[in-house]
């Protein structure tokens, strides 16, 4: 029996382990939480800070594990560091080191001749003249070790009480307490380029690559994933062939990895990152809904050296739906009263997953971590899916009260 460790027992693991059971294989589940969600599920569970690398590493020789993997960013390196010592599948940790750095990231890419934006990173003890030398509005401020836009403010001129409070919250919510400041690269549309890039021994599956829809109010945040991605074949091309550089210069040779992009007004590709993960809000299983692809079977299944799933999924065409998968945001602060559905679009709805109960606390849209709730729909074309999903917000929407007082008067 094959043996993985999972780093990690929290909500984002469940798939990974989920799949490793329906796989039979013998799970070591690590976790600094001893009641984590993920325990029930592990054959061998140590309670341990899964950041603690010479800890871990103890662990996987003495469990003589086959595979290790998690979802979670921040231990990825650690990850790369022990499939590395023990010569199992896996990474460069400088790689993941440079993906997992907004700053780093961008002086790869342009070190490698990848199209990127002039950018400066900034620490405690700023001058904010300095910092905005050489660089022309407008400017996007950004965390440099964080995810899911947190902290992520666009500004189109120079406002000086505004800046140092974004750059303050950016070092705050940074791992490593640096923020960037980068020039905005202009999106010519609010449909771009994201999805999940899977790659083993150098082969790589695109087919969980879709179109990310954005609201004009809020152009940073995901918003609605739309499969299949359709784009020129001259874009294509470029699309594969510049991650397939990046990943193979980085040293990256496996895993599941999430990929934000799209070409400017000059037709410049663009990559916004590349996260060193699985993506988030249940992603993996939207691409199993699209294209009957299990992302998580390919993770597990890859990460002990077993390909037979993944040389079946390149081996023969995968199905392919029009399906979308909608977050619904809240525009204001308040008290979910409903989920407005229009008549005319409950027809495609295959699920509806929610985050917040009717009567909770939604909170005004300002990054990806804010959402509601989500709604998965199939629909019978292209056209139709693209006609209802580019205007869903008229279609799918939450009522919300502006607070708990509004709605005792209704009552």
């Amino acid at each position: 029996m094959k043996k993985v460790m999972i780093l990690g027992g929290g909500p984002n693991q469940l798939g990974l382990l989920r799949t490793a059971k329906e796989c039979g294989y013998m799970i070591v589940l690590c976790d600094k939480n001893p009641q984590c969600i993920g325990k029930n599920s592990a054959d061998i569970f140590y309670s341990i800070d899964i950041i603690n690398e010479e800890e871990i590493t103890k662990i996987a020789v003495a469990e003589k594990i086959n595979g290790i993997l998690s979802n979670s960013e921040i231990v990825m390196e650690v990850v790369a560091k022990v499939s590395t010592f023990l010569g199992l599948i896996g990474n460069s940790r400088e790689g993941i080191s440079i993906l997992n750095s907004k700053q780093e990231f961008r002086e790869f890419q342009q070190a490698n001749d990848i199209f990127a934006p002039k950018h400066k990173m900034v620490a405690d003890n700023y001058n904010i003249s300095n910092v905005l030398d050489g660089l022309k509005f407008p400017l996007i401020v950004k965390p440099v070790k964080c995810s899911g836009t947190r902290g992520t403010v666009r500004f189109d001129s120079y406002e000086q009480d505004e800046l140092k409070k974004a750059i303050d919250s950016c070092i705050r919510f940074s791992r490593n307490k640096k923020c960037t400041i980068e020039e905005y690269i202009e999106m010519p549309s609010l449909n771009v380029l994201e999805g999940d890039v899977f790659i083993n021994e150098g082969k790589y599956f695109w087919g969980g690559l879709y179109f990310t829809k954005r609201s004009a109010q809020h152009p940073m945040v995901p918003m609605t994933y739309m499969s299949p991605y359709l784009d020129s074949d001259n874009h294509m091309i470029i699309i594969k062939n510049t991650l397939s550089k990046m990943f193979d210069r980085l040293r990256i040779r496996h895993g599941e990895y999430n990929v934000e992009a799209y070409f400017d007004r000059n037709d410049n590709f663009f990559i916004i990152e590349i996260n060193a993960r699985q993506g988030g809000h249940g992603l993996p299983a939207y691409v199993k809904l699209a294209t009957n692809v299990d992302m998580d079977k390919l993770l597990v299944t890859t990460a002990v050296g077993d390909n037979a799933y993944f040389d079946s999924i390149l081996e023969k065409p995968y199905e392919q739906k029009f399906a979308t998968r909608h977050t619904i945001f809240s525009d204001s602060d308040g008290v979910l009263e409903s989920v407005y559905i229009d008549d005319r679009i409950k027809k495609y709805i295959v699920e509806v997953e929610f985050n917040t109960k009717i009567g909770g606390a939604v909170e005004k849209r300002i990054n990806g971590s804010s959402y509601i709730g989500f709604v998965n729909l199939i629909f019978d074309s292209y056209e139709i899916q693209h006609m209802y999903s580019e205007n869903i917000e008229e279609y799918i929407y939450p009522i919300v009260k502006n607070s708990c007082e509004e709605i005792l008067a209704d009552e």
